[in-house]
């Protein structure tokens, strides 16, 4: 099945009186967009992050990556390219309707030798079932054991909170991980800054030096926040991935549309500054940005010049898209089980990681690049 990326350009003008203009709307305009239209801008680091972890230092709770990992309470079934999450009587992360898996990144995105703080393995982000609060997990790649952790936002100098987005991706690049927030950009925890609480059921402080995270033993604190500043059109942050095939690395966004014919659906790309883990420049305007006539857009990688992009068919099974801008995408019909979700990319066996997230069918895939057809 082959679909024409250049097909929802044209499908609908935009109305008389849009605020859109043809270089920020799929609707009448170029397929290929003005990045610079598409802007985020650095809000600063949390104030509130060094005085919290001066905190946890002091007490001797601050752990490292590979603390997380060693510290598996959960395993995952399954062979290498096919993972289960676990599913037993006294816990099911396989079934759960609490709990949906969206994002995923692993070492391989975090550092170019594909190891981080000694550690080989992935990390994957859930919402839960109101979007107030999002944990991820470390899942030890030999062990197949895993651990969940909390994201938190240090909200004062001895306090934090649960952080209420939906996280549809994620990617861990150095010691910083980045974590969608549809309408309002991106948010960037400190992966070298990890907190380990006591129980409870409460998130935050309990008392003084005393802190709890909905019974999750780590924490992990935000430390910025890129902001979506546009005010004349709206971008929809649905998932995110890293390209560190090209130089500077890159991130890449896009958004989800149930109906690609009706609604922007596109896909932009920020430069990164490889030293600070940074974006380049504190309002920093996308280097890409282009329309893609595909609904239901779950996930996405570039890698140079070729883009691949997963998309749900609700009961049925996902496709994976292969796609050169200027040419006609080709759809890998059926490549993923229903609702696959978030790609990411490791370049040290040129495989592809994708998950799925629909209750009773929630694996994490590992695929060759050479077995999609482009």
């Amino acid at each position: 099945m082959m679909v024409n990326m250049m097909k929802l350009s044209t499908l609908l003008a935009l109305a008389a009186g849009s605020s859109l203009s043809q270089a920020q709307s799929c609707n009448g305009g170029s397929p290929a967009l003005d990045g610079a239209d598409f802007i985020l801008a650095d809000q600063g680091d949390n104030a509130h992050l060094a005085p919290l972890s001066k905190i946890f230092a002091d007490a001797g709770k601050l752990v490292n990556v590979s603390d997380v990992f060693a510290d598996g309470n959960h395993a995952m079934t399954g062979s290498d390219t096919k993972l289960k999450w676990e599913s037993t009587a006294d816990f099911d992360d396989f079934n759960t309707h609490k709990w949906v898996p969206q994002g995923i990144s692993s070492t391989a995105d975090a550092a170019a030798e594909g190891t981080y703080d000694g550690a080989d393995g992935w990390v994957i982000s859930w919402h839960n079932d109101g979007d107030t609060s999002v944990r991820v997990t470390f899942i030890d790649r030999e062990t197949k054991k895993y651990r969940h952790a909390l994201l938190v936002y240090p909200e004062a100098d001895d306090d934090f909170r649960a952080v209420p987005i939906h996280a549809g991706g994620i990617v861990w690049y150095g010691d910083t991980l980045w974590v969608v927030d549809t309408w309002n950009g991106i948010r960037v925890f400190d992966m070298s800054n990890i907190w380990q609480v006591g129980s409870g059921d409460g998130v935050g402080k309990v008392s003084d030096g005393e802190y709890s995270a909905a019974n999750y033993k780590y924490v992990i604190p935000q430390i910025r926040w890129y902001k979506w500043t546009p005010t004349s059109f709206k971008f929809r942050h649905s998932w995110v991935s890293l390209d560190r095939t090209v130089s500077p690395h890159r991130l890449l966004v896009g958004e989800y549309n149930k109906d690609a014919s009706a609604a922007d659906t596109r896909v932009v790309q920020y430069e990164l500054d490889e030293a600070t883990h940074k974006l380049k420049g504190d309002e920093t305007a996308a280097v890409f940005a282009h329309c893609v006539a595909i609904n239901r857009m779950q996930g996405g990688l570039a890698l140079g010049d070729t883009f691949f992009l997963s998309r749900s068919n609700g009961a049925s099974n996902g496709d994976l898209f292969s796609w050169t801008p200027g040419n006609t995408a080709v759809n890998n019909v059926g490549f993923y089980p229903p609702s696959p979700e978030d790609l990411s990319y490791d370049e040290r066996t040129d495989v592809v990681y994708g998950l799925t997230e629909v209750a009773g069918g929630r694996y994490v895939f590992t695929d060759k690049r050479s077995d999609i057809k482009t």
